[in-house]
């Protein structure tokens, strides 16, 4: 594929600019209330899963000074 000259490059920017309001939707038409549900509803399971990884890595963490307590 051939390279673009600056003047190709500057056409495509200028029409996706031009372009770009026209695929544009109204914000007021978005629906985003089944997004923000599913979001909602796994919550406690993300919550859970994040203190799944936290609690080892806090345990591991405890040891390391315990252990950097007592043989030092």
């Amino acid at each position: 594929m051939a390279k673009l000259n600056k003047l190709q490059v500057l056409t495509v920017f200028a029409v996706s600019l031009v372009a770009a309001p026209a695929f544009a939707s109204d914000p007021a038409t978005v629906d985003v209330t089944g997004a923000v549900a599913i979001i909602g509803g796994i919550t406690v399971a993300i919550a859970a899963i994040g203190a799944a990884k936290l609690a080892p890595a806090a345990t591991a963490v405890a040891f390391k000074w315990a252990k950097g307590a007592l043989f030092s």
